[in-house]
Order: C-alpha cells, then sequence, then structure tokens
C-alpha cells in the first residue's frame, strides 16, 4: 500500500494559493499576527493587447472578487486592500490552524517573500490539475502579456517576471510548465552576460519568455491578462506555423558574448559569481536545470 504523501493533500485551491505567494507573496507572523501578503501589482493603468486596451487596476479589482471568495470558502480570512500602485490580498491568521499551518510548513522554510520564495517539492509530485492551478496563481502576480512582448519576427509571447534576488525560482518554473507540454521559449536572466548594458541595468527581473499559444493551457483568472491572452495567442496562431519545442537543455545557437565587469559582483549568487555566459541555458545548469544534472 502506497503511503500518504503531502502532494496527496493538495487541492486545486490551496495549489493556486501557493502560486499566489510563491510569485508576490511576503509571510509576516508574531505571537500576536500571522498574516500573508500578496501583492497584484501594475506598472502602468492601462495594458495593451494588440487592439484592446485595458484599465488593468479596474480588471484586477473585479477578477479578485472570486479569489477572495474561493480563499474564504476554505476558512481563510481573506481581504482585498487597493492602494493607488497595487491591489493587495491580505489573508489573516488568529491562530496557529491547520491551514496556517499546512501553507507554512510547504511554503516557508526559513523564507518569508517572494525574493526567495522557491516551488514547494509537493507541486512536482502533484496532479496535472494541480499544477496548472498553481502556475496560474504564479502567473496571475507575475506575468505580463503585452502587445510589446514579440520576439524578433514578431510572434507574442507571455513574461513571467521574477524578482532579480530570486535566482533559482525560474528553472523551477520552466520544469512545472514543461511537466504539462508548455515550452519555455527563452528566459532573460538578470544577467551582464544576458541583458548587458551600463552600471547595474542589467540587474533587473528574470523573465521566462513563453509563446501566448502555449500558455493557453495555463490562462489567467485575472480577466485582462486572459482576454489580452487570447487576442495575442489567435494572432500567433494565424501568422506563424512554427511551434515551440519543449526545451532539452542543449542550445543549438553558437553565440560567442562579449565579456562585460560585472561578471563577478555582490548582486549575483554563489553558483554563478564570476562566471562568464553565452547563453540563458548556460546560466540554467548552474541553477539547478533539471534537464543538465549530471
Amino acid at each position: 500500500m502506497e503511503k500518504n504523501k503531502i502532494s496527496n493533500f493538495l487541492t486545486p485551491d490551496i495549489s493556486y494559493l501557493l502560486g499566489l505567494i510563491t510569485g508576490r507573496g511576503e509571510i509576516q507572523y508574531t505571537n500576536d499576527v500571522k498574516k500573508i501578503i500578496i501583492d497584484f501589482e501594475y506598472k502602468t493603468l492601462e495594458s495593451k493587447a494588440i487592439k484592446k486596451v485595458f484599465d488593468q487596476k479596474l480588471h484586477i479589482q473585479t477578477s479578485l472578487d472570486p479569489v477572495v471568495l474561493r480563499l474564504q470558502n476554505i476558512g481563510i480570512n481573506t481581504q482585498k486592500v487597493i492602494s493607488d500602485k497595487k491591489l493587495s490580498l491580505v489573508l489573516r491568521w488568529q491562530q496557529e490552524d491547520i491551514a496556517w499551518l499546512f501553507i507554512k510548513y510547504l511554503i516557508n522554510g526559513t523564507r518569508f517573500s517572494y525574493h526567495d520564495f522557491l516551488i514547494p517539492e509537493p507541486i512536482f509530485e502533484t496532479t496535472e490539475a494541480n499544477k496548472k492551478e498553481f502556475l496560474r496563481g504564479l502567473a496571475d502576480v507575475t506575468a505580463y502579456v503585452r502587445n510589446s512582448n514579440r520576439d524578433q519576427v514578431g510572434k507574442h509571447r507571455v513574461y513571467i517576471e521574477i524578482s532579480n534576488k530570486n535566482w533559482f525560482l525560474s528553472t523551477q518554473i520552466c520544469q512545472l510548465s514543461q511537466s504539462l507540454n508548455v515550452p519555455t521559449q527563452f528566459i532573460g536572466y538578470g544577467h551582464p552576460n544576458i541583458r548587458g548594458g551600463s552600471g547595474t541595468s542589467w540587474a533587473k527581473e528574470h523573465q521566462t519568455k513563453i509563446y501566448a499559444e502555449d500558455f493557453e493551457k495555463i490562462g489567467f483568472y485575472i480577466s485582462h491578462k486572459n482576454e489580452a491572452l487570447k487576442e495575442l495567442s489567435d494572432y500567433n496562431k494565424v501568422n506563424f506555423d512554427k511551434k515551440q519545442s519543449l526545451c532539452t537543455g542543449k542550445s543549438s545557437r553558437k553565440v560567442v558574448k562579449e565579456p562585460h565587469p560585472h561578471e563577478k559582483h555582490e548582486k549575483l549568487p554563489s553558483e554563478i559569481n564570476g562566471q562568464h555566459f553565452d547563453n540563458f541555458k548556460e546560466i540554467c545548469k548552474c541553477l539547478g536545470c533539471y534537464l543538465q544534472k549530471k
């Protein structure tokens, strides 16, 4: 008889919540206060697909109502907080009930914010439905679906943007999405060999880029993101025949990049500090890519 595993106790609701927390969550607790804050940020008030233009604040605000209800229905005290540049979900606990302990165990360890959260191991072992919910939660708070996210030939992509301080999450996102047959097209690490530039302008978010038609398998609960995704995906399907293959961990392009003076820098983790990289997959290997483990 198979022993119970943590992944057996995951539900779509908990998986979605874990995705939200991993993407933009922060855990705060003392003896008196136990809460998790999840931020839904928007860089501009308007977001543009091809023809459609969206009021981001309005769409996020209305899309969060069913999310609040969903979390309240599993016994979590959840409130929506609105400010000028972001909307937040605030989850509060008066005592350490089973939901708090379970979520804290899965997501926390010694980590307290999205700057260093990783994907909980049970997510990799759970059902496809739960994996999809986790990625949808992550994407609802971190992904951008814009007309400007085109590749060099004009094909539209979704960008999942992860804190520059969190160097290990992008390879995990790739692994999890590929387990659902959603291929990663490119990871734009905030690294001097990938971004270049003067000063520390390279130290930006790590961008996991996935073609719109592939990301439709995951989708969004945030309404304007899902509407934009549909428009961009339809455009890709009409105008491009070539399909993106799943990543193999190997690079087909041999490009030698110029050295950058910041290849050794305090903003880089020890696993890659002081090294030169000619492509993003070389960085992935150093950061634990599941396809390149020895």
